[in-house]
């Protein structure tokens, strides 16, 4: 500017188009009630929270089967020399109730392993192909996939499913005795409800901080959907062992005439058996957020969307293992993690969901930082500033005071009030002090402007 007062004003080009002046143009226009100011862009594809809920529970249970994957076990693997091979076997010391015909017991490193007319050899290249026990030979090294199983006299023995001959690597099987390997399956079994959870939690809890720009509550429900998941995983997994290992053997049990794998009728049983499990555990995946800002909304959303998205999941785990890899297989590692990622993915996209179908009041942010964006009115009472302790945080916006406005909850209607007299809320291009909102008002903060919308009927 010319630092003349008598002279000609000059502007130039920087301070021409600076957003400074856009501003002022826009809050000119606003108040005179021009039209097309903004432009309401509707909702953004890739802010709805059904969806970015469903992408970052699927990322979490990725990530928890890539860190109990390397512990778990379909089947026991264990390693070593064979000292002794008998087929001489008294075909009335079946190892199992089911018609299955022992052909030869195994000493596998002092561990008696039987094998059945069923087992299958791996090769090296992964094909199969029928065992030639003839081919095993004292003082060779074996690999076997077994299972404990308890024999007529309920003893529990070792049932080779698939005998691995001259392994080409070496694993901690090969040092480790059977009754560690059994200890170790039996702990990632017990871990693997309570990480998914646990992490699944952490993800949906915390990816609305992250999205707003709120470290504190990125953290916050964060944390405690990670610790809500973890614990309340560990229960439900209790819970639905209870639930889950009785369908699983009457699953078996119609399968006693089968010479592998379940028949028709036991995988039915199998798959409700596996639903019911990860619906109970679905409980605990949702309630971090709810929990931590101390809403009844959100934890009723993630309540009731953790459950059917559990449901949702389950259901669909074991269909997904015979469609992947098909029943004659050492290990489901890679269907266990699409079954993973499809459960955190539906627990995520149900969560979402049902806050979308279940939300009553909302603002949809139409200019500012993250247009598109909606907001659910979960409280009863709103603070909305530049604050990071906000419940809708304006950032980057020096027209924004830190305590800028509240939107409260008065029966059945919302009501907004400004904060701040030197810091306007315009209402429908016009400032207000107080006043009631209804469905489709606009409302001005500084540079950021939201469309009030309340669910009809």
């Amino acid at each position: 500017m010319n630092s003349n007062p008598d002279g000609p004003i000059r502007i130039t080009k920087e301070e021409a188009t600076s957003s400074h002046v856009d501003d002022l143009l826009k809050r000119q226009m606003s108040l005179r009630g021009d039209p097309g100011v903004t432009r309401d862009r509707g909702r953004v594809w890739y802010y709805q929270t059904w969806l970015v809920f469903m992408v970052v529970g699927m990322i979490g249970a990725i990530i928890a089967w890539a860190i109990i994957e390397p512990y778990f076990s379909d089947m026991i693997y264990y390693q070593g020399t064979v000292t002794s091979v008998r087929t001489d076997v008294d075909q009335e010391s079946n190892v199992s109730k089911r018609n299955v015909v022992t052909e030869a017991v195994l000493t596998v490193r002092g561990e008696t392993i039987y094998v059945l007319a069923t087992t299958r050899e791996v090769m090296n290249d992964g094909s199969m192909r029928h065992l030639d026990l003839g081919s095993i030979q004292n003082g060779e090294t074996v690999g076997v996939y077994l299972r404990l199983v308890r024999n007529n006299q309920g003893e529990n023995v070792a049932v080779a499913s698939f005998l691995e001959q001259s392994p080409t690597k070496v694993s901690d099987s090969s040092v480790m005795t059977l009754a560690q390997l059994e200890s170790r399956d039996r702990v990632s079994s017990m871990l693997l409800f309570p990480l998914v959870a646990g992490l699944i939690g952490l993800f949906i809890g915390a990816v609305d901080g992250i999205i707003c720009r709120l470290p504190r509550r990125a953290f916050l429900c964060g944390g405690v959907g990670l610790l809500v998941g973890l614990l309340g995983g560990f229960v439900c997994h209790l819970a639905a062992e209870v639930a889950y290992m009785p369908l699983t053997s009457l699953a078996l049990k119609q399968s006693e005439d089968t010479s592998s794998g379940l028949s028709t009728l036991g995988f039915v049983i199998q798959v409700f058996g596996r639903t019911l499990a990860w619906g109970m555990v679905g409980v605990a995946m949702g309630l971090g957020q709810g929990i931590a800002l101390r809403s009844k909304r959100l934890l009723i959303y993630g309540l009731l969307g953790g459950v059917v998205g559990g449901l949702l999941g389950g259901m669909l785990f074991d269909p997904i293992d015979m469609i992947v890899l098909g029943p004659d297989k050492v290990s489901a590692h890679w269907s266990r993690l699409i079954g993973l990622a499809v459960i955190g993915a539906s627990v995520g996209a149900m969560i979402g969901i049902v806050e979308l179908l279940a939300r009553d009041t909302w603002l949809r942010m139409t200019q500012g930082p993250l247009t598109g964006k909606e907001f659910i009115l979960f409280k009863d009472v709103m603070n909305i500033g530049a604050s990071p302790r906000s419940d809708i945080y304006l950032f980057n916006d020096p027209q924004v005071a830190d305590d800028h406005a509240v939107i409260r909850s008065v029966g059945d209607e919302c009501e907004i009030e400004a904060r701040q007299t030197t810091h306007p809320v315009l209402l429908n291009n016009a400032s207000t002090r107080r006043a009631r909102l209804r469905h489709g008002d606009t409302v001005a903060i500084g540079r950021t402007i939201f469309t009030f919308q309340r669910r009809r009927g």
